[in-house]
């Protein structure tokens, strides 16, 4: 069953049925330029758009004026300013329990998208690698590491091929950029004070630049407690994940280097690969 999420009065309500939309469209409660959200969606769009349509809303619509007291920012605002309205409505976070991951599955489906993306994979590595040596400008690293996150699911969702210009997306660049460098920090200061807490922090936030990739819409801090979410209850395997995936990208440098080009890419799409089965249980 379709579980859509409104932007009303400024606050996100629901999950709704396709029905109940309906039935509020009718009964005047919210309007055409309602802005809705379901999973699978990239952005908040307005009821009445074309991605609602096709499922049913709108079909019992009533052609009454609908009154103004949704708060939902009119098309015009929408035009305008898409990234503010995307973070002030935020798509919601499950607060669900999470599924688990099977190690093996996510290293296989590694290896098919490395092998649908050679050329792409690739250049993501070395371009990362150039541009982290160069002052400034390597601040767009991190924004291209979870850019190459979402050209996975993009691949994985519809067999959508990356391509060069996929890795400069700037959209949300800013949630981009200071996410994985706020984990990293944080980490580092656990394993500074204490071996543990930095252990703990790295399971904690493993997903988190690969939920970046996969909802854009989402703060790097909401990312941050969905990757908590997520990786709760999977602390042992990720363990052991992390120390195959250590392994497998080391294992790259023994031919001469040139089989990192193999090895590290596939290490982190093995990493996006273990988060999607835990979003999907």
């Amino acid at each position: 069953m379709s579980q859509i999420y409104l932007n009303i009065n400024n606050q996100q309500a629901g999950p709704y049925d396709i029905e109940g939309v309906n039935q509020m469209l009718s009964a005047n409660q919210v309007a055409p330029e309602t802005l809705g959200w379901m999973q699978g969606m990239t952005n908040w769009v307005a009821i009445s758009s074309e991605s609602f349509k096709s499922m049913g809303v709108g079909v019992q619509e009533s052609n009454t004026p609908s009154v103004a007291t949704t708060g939902a920012p009119e098309a015009s605002q929408t035009k305008k300013m898409p990234s503010q309205e995307v973070k002030s409505t935020t798509q919601p976070v499950e607060s669900g329990k999470s599924g688990t991951f099977k190690i093996g599955k996510a290293i296989g489906d590694a290896f098919s998208f490395y092998k649908a993306n050679v050329v792409g994979s690739i250049a993501w590595l070395i371009l990362a690698g150039i541009i982290s040596v160069i002052p400034l400008a390597n601040l767009i690293v991190p924004l291209m590491g979870v850019n190459f996150y979402t050209c996975v699911r993009n691949y994985r969702e519809s067999g959508q091929r990356m391509s060069f210009g996929d890795l400069f997306d700037f959209s949300d660049a800013l949630d981009k950029i200071i996410g994985p460098i706020v984990v990293g920090i944080l980490i580092a200061i656990g394993f500074i004070c204490l071996i543990i807490p930095g252990i703990i922090l790295t399971f904690m936030w493993a997903f988190t630049p690969c939920v970046q990739g996969d909802r854009v819409e989402l703060s790097f801090i909401q990312a941050m407690k969905e990757s908590k979410r997520l990786a709760k209850g999977n602390y042992i395997k990720i363990f052991f994940f992390v120390i195959i995936l250590g392994i497998l990208a080391f294992s790259g440098f023994l031919l001469l280097g040139f089989g990192a080009l193999i090895t590290l890419p596939v290490a982190h799409v093995a990493l996006y690969c273990a988060y999607d089965q835990c979003k999907n249980p």
